[in-house]
């Protein structure tokens, strides 16, 4: 069984898929942080489970059914399977913790 200790502040920021998105990710992935500049907003629906924790700013969540909002200190749970997007519509970038849960069906 493989594990890894993520030493965050060693690891360089990455580029993320979208310009305004930059992350940082262990050698075995899940863990990662991520952190979305004012302004990024993701085109594409995902469908995978996440869990999540905000650590500054307020990430917006768009679902089918409506749009929520995770603010500093919040967390989240998203179910495989639920369609969403995020996007950070402030004034300051959105620091978050973010790990998956599970596989889309």
């Amino acid at each position: 069984m493989a594990h890894e200790r993520l030493e965050f502040p060693r690891i360089d920021w990455q580029s993320g898929a979208h310009p305004l998105e930059r992350k940082k990710t262990g050698a075995l992935g899940g863990a990662t942080l991520l952190r979305f500049e004012p302004g990024f907003e993701d085109p594409n629906w995902c469908v995978n489970g996440h869990a999540g924790y905000v650590l500054e700013g307020t990430l917006r969540l768009a679902f089918d059914e409506g749009v929520v909002e995770v603010r500093e200190g919040e967390g989240f749970v998203i179910d495989p399977g639920t369609r969403h997007r995020a996007a950070n519509a402030g004034r300051d970038a959105v620091a978050m913790f973010i790990a998956p849960r599970g596989a889309a069906p």
